[in-house]
């Protein structure tokens, strides 16, 4: 009886890993699948693109209901037709001025004869007014001297030029819709032919028939 109950003791031992091992199921492959979700975009980043959106729309409402680039006003034949040299290819540009208590800014259009002068087209509309309500400023007299001219198809124009040497001088025209400078900046002691005033009213002519009224 005793050989009998030990060999039924060792039987025991040896099917209890067999067992144990029975009771556990770690083979990933019986795993039941893990559900993924697709990534969604960060609440700050649709928030920025929404921004940059409605920004990209506004700017592009603003370009397509007013002035159109002062660069596309005006071509180096235009400033070459009216002042006798050649010009080279224009650059991109945009200035403040402040006169009294008004506050403008102006899309800029720079074209240059090398050696010889600088021809800045300075185009301003209504909404570029900052400080003051869109007008028609006379040039500010500082040691210069400011004439009436006229300019056809212009409300108003004035050529304010500069008392000393070398010529500097701008041409102010105006309509009810918009406003643009002319200014010329030449080379100390170049000599030039034709007259400045008149070559710049010729431009403005020029740039007028463009914008229309």
């Amino acid at each position: 009886m005793r050989s009998h109950r030990g060999f039924l003791a060792i039987a025991v031992l040896l099917l209890a890993p067999v067992l144990a091992g029975c009771g556990e199921d770690d083979d990933p492959e019986n795993s039941p699948p893990t559900s993924s979700s697709p990534d969604l975009p960060d609440a700050s980043t649709a928030e920025t693109s929404a921004t940059t959106s409605e920004a990209t729309s506004e700017a592009t409402t603003d370009t397509s209901a007013g002035l159109p680039p002062a660069c596309d006003v005006l071509t180096p034949a235009d400033v070459e037709a009216a002042f006798g040299v050649p010009f080279g290819e224009p650059s991109l540009g945009g200035g403040g001025t402040t006169e009294q208590d008004i506050v403008w800014q102006s899309d800029d259009c720079n074209f240059e004869a090398e050696d010889l002068v600088e021809v800045d087209f300075a185009l301003t509309g209504p909404d570029d007014f900052t400080a003051g309500e869109f007008q028609c400023p006379e040039p500010r007299a500082i040691a210069s001297t400011v004439t009436p001219v006229e300019v056809p198809g212009a409300v108003e124009a004035w050529w304010d030029r500069d008392d000393a040497p070398p010529l500097e001088a701008t041409l102010r025209v105006c309509t009810e819709a918009y406003i643009f400078d002319i200014d010329l900046e030449y080379e100390d002691g170049v000599d030039f032919q034709g007259d400045p005033m008149q070559q710049s009213i010729a431009l403005a002519e020029t740039a007028l028939g463009v914008l229309g009224g």
